[in-house]
């Protein structure tokens, strides 16, 4: 087992105690040989950390919204991961007043994503592997496909076109320098970020699947990073 695959393990023990909906709805890996059919056809190797992400989970749900033919059309349009929509795909996180949905791509779906960046001229191979809205601003988490520096970036996508995604603006955006420095972040906001909903709030328990202490937030995020 790589050390990253040890420390997934970890984040999913920790996530199963703190946020069991979500844990409960992530898929089952893949496998080594499942990875490579996928990638084949690609000319860029494939870096481990992408690997053992997708060998511990593939994602949420990976199905496709149960949506009208409307609301797939709105959710389609300019966007590859529209299809990926419904409630079983998304991550419900309430911060303040703000609700975040969050989503952790399927493979073929990241790879549909750096596919989106590619045509859109996008000079940079990126794997988009996560995505977080608050129905305004949008996040893209990706990982730098170089498998000596697979940097991961949480880029501020809003309104960019792939176009756009160059070395400069991915300098000026946080990224942390492996895949395991932002699962050992995102280990300690389940152990010290997550409250409990008020009991006045009861009636949003069904729709958020854990709430976030904005304090305790920032004072992790604001901790050196390994």
């Amino acid at each position: 087992m790589t050390e990253l695959l040890a420390i997934l393990d970890r984040f999913h023990t920790v996530l199963i105690q703190t946020a069991p909906k979500i844990a409960s709805r992530l898929q089952t890996g893949l496998t080594r040989a499942e990875i490579e059919a996928q990638i084949a056809s690609f000319s860029w190797k494939f870096p481990q950390d992408a690997s053992d992400l997708y060998q511990w989970h593939n994602g949420l749900s990976g199905k496709p919204g149960k949506l009208n033919l409307a609301q797939k059309l709105l959710r389609l349009k300019g966007k590859w991961h529209g299809e990926l929509s419904g409630r079983e795909n998304e991550m419900h996180l309430k911060l303040e007043n703000r609700l975040i949905v969050a989503k952790f791509l399927p493979l073929d779906y990241a790879l549909a994503g750096h596919h989106h960046l590619k045509l859109g001229r996008c000079l940079i191979d990126l794997l988009p592997f996560s995505i977080l809205t608050n129905g305004k601003d949008t996040i893209y988490c990706m990982m730098r496909l170089d498998p000596e520096k697979p940097v991961i970036y949480c880029a501020d996508g809003t309104k960019l076109p792939p176009m756009g995604v160059t070395e400069s603006f991915l300098s000026t955006q946080p990224q942390f320098s492996r895949l395991s420095d932002l699962i050992i972040f995102l280990t300690k906001v389940c152990q010290q970020g997550i409250q409990l909903i008020a009991a006045s709030q009861e009636s949003l328990i069904d729709a958020i699947d854990c709430e976030l202490n904005a304090t305790q937030l920032e004072q992790l995020y604001q901790q050196p990073k390994r």
